[in-house]
């Protein structure tokens, strides 16, 4: 078990340094479809590698963010996609228009993997996924 944690940390330290980081202004929406695994998060000092079995997923279906656990729906929300005037992407989430939950887009493209950070909260939860190949796919 522990060779595999080592080894999801080291391929998402060199994603991380070694990525093209794409402005997803130019497409944001069709950057995001499909699904995604979480492989890591980060919250103020602490890192946890998201044991593979876990089955942590998000897809983007539209303008709506399914979360999974077990291919369970745990979590459905709508979201907006909007830009600072640098044109960093942020999703907003209109679930609760009084409490909105806001994340900063960071999309790696020779990686596929999706960086999602949430403003919203004063000690921000960082989030690494990796897109969810399709089985029929080479």
């Amino acid at each position: 078990m522990r060779p595999i944690s080592v080894t999801v940390t080291l391929v998402a330290i060199l994603a991380t340094f070694a990525c093209k980081k794409e402005n997803l202004a130019d497409n944001p929406s069709s950057k995001l479809q499909g699904s995604w695994r979480l492989i890591q998060t980060v919250s103020g000092k602490h890192l946890s590698l998201v044991d593979s079995s876990a089955l942590n997923t998000i897809t983007f279906n539209g303008n709506t963010m399914l979360t999974y656990r077990h291919d369970t729906l745990v979590n459905r929300e709508s979201f907006l996609m909007a830009f600072k005037a640098d044109r960093l992407p942020y999703l907003v989430s209109d679930k609760d228009p009084w409490n909105p939950r806001i994340y900063s887009c960071t999309f790696c493209t020779s990686a596929d993997t999706l960086y999602l950070s949430a403003v919203h909260i004063a000690d921000g939860i960082k989030a690494t996924y990796v897109r969810v190949k399709n089985k029929g796919a080479l």
